[in-house]
């Protein structure tokens, strides 16, 4: 048995990461920072390190935020200031995880079952990958994933409001079923479910005149594995989302007030 001899280098820059990637090709593997499931893939030769790089950074756009894929769960959270995001957040990992797993690395290997990533895709997220620079749906992303393109870049329009629900067999247990809606700039309500571990599309809709009830429950009419059936989470879904519209609805009108 031979032993891989493992060339390390540290990019200062995205551009010169890139550039080394593309040099090496399938012999380099990028490191994002926190990876709770750290794994060397096969063949690979040269290890990059992102740590000096901007992948780190958050930057104010035309069209909303760009989030680096090296920052923390926590720091997303931070710069979100979503009470429920936050919430989302505790819900699916402890502190320790929340400060060290990175956001590229989170997104790599997350499921259906994500609280987090029920609010990120009511909050309309797209990504940009290693493979592909421009942006695609979070929900697009994460249903065609593969393990050797990484998310550079995660963007979400400015948000207006999010609003979270779920049930789970504790409070603090991932949930079985949970909901996420967000209102956007035009006034329509972009909503998201979760709980299974399929990763379901969201959908929208126009206004708090609608309650979104047939809608929530084809999304989850599938929603079917060892933790619930879909009976039940259509069902429980569809008390979510009344719950998440309302508690909207009280916050916009509270804003109104001011």
């Amino acid at each position: 048995m031979t032993e891989r001899s493992i060339q390390y280098l540290r990019s200062p820059s995205p551009e010169e990461a890139l550039t080394l990637k593309e040099q090496f090709g399938e012999k380099t593997q990028l490191l994002f920072g926190g990876n709770f499931q750290p794994k060397l893939e096969e063949g690979v030769e040269v290890l990059i390190d992102l740590q000096d790089t901007s992948f780190d950074e958050v930057e104010s756009t035309d069209s909303g935020l760009r989030f680096g894929g090296l920052i923390t769960l926590n720091y997303l959270a931070e710069i979100l200031d979503l009470a429920d995001f936050s919430e989302a957040l505790s819900i699916e990992f402890g502190l320790n995880v929340r400060n060290s797993l990175s956001l590229s690395n989170f997104l790599a290997h997350t499921s259906g079952r994500s609280p987090v990533l029920c609010c990120l895709e009511a909050l309309g997220a797209s990504v940009i990958t290693l493979k592909h620079p421009e942006e695609v749906a979070l929900f697009q992303y994460i249903f065609e994933r593969k393990q050797d393109d990484p998310v550079l870049n995660l963007l979400l329009t400015e948000p207006t409001g999010l609003a979270f629900e779920s049930v789970g067999r504790s409070p603090k247990d991932l949930p079985i079923v949970c909901v996420a809606a967000a209102k956007t700039e035009d006034g329509a309500i972009r909503v998201a479910a979760g709980g299974s571990v399929q990763v379901l599309p969201g959908f929208t809709i126009a206004s708090f005149d609608e309650d979104g009830q047939n809608e929530i429950k084809a999304a989850l009419s599938g929603a079917e594995d060892q933790w619930a059936s879909a009976e039940y989470r259509r069902e429980v879904g569809a008390i979510l989302l009344s719950r998440a519209l309302q508690k909207l609805h009280l916050r916009a009108a509270k804003q109104e007030a001011r």
